[in-house]
């Protein structure tokens, strides 16, 4: 598995625990920030996989 795909796949594991924190801690303040690093990871991992 690429590095590419590494990135991605933690970049939307990161998203859903933007969204759980959301709706069960009741923090829109981490939920943003979560979904902006979750975001930025996965689209670094969609950058690198469409170098190669």
């Amino acid at each position: 598995m690429s590095l590419a795909k590494i990135l991605q796949i933690i970049g939307i594991i990161v998203v859903l625990d933007a969204l759980y924190f959301g709706i069960a801690k009741d923090s829109m303040k981490l939920e943003v920030l979560l979904l902006f690093i979750g975001g930025m990871i996965f689209y670094v991992g969609r950058i690198f996989e469409k170098r190669k």
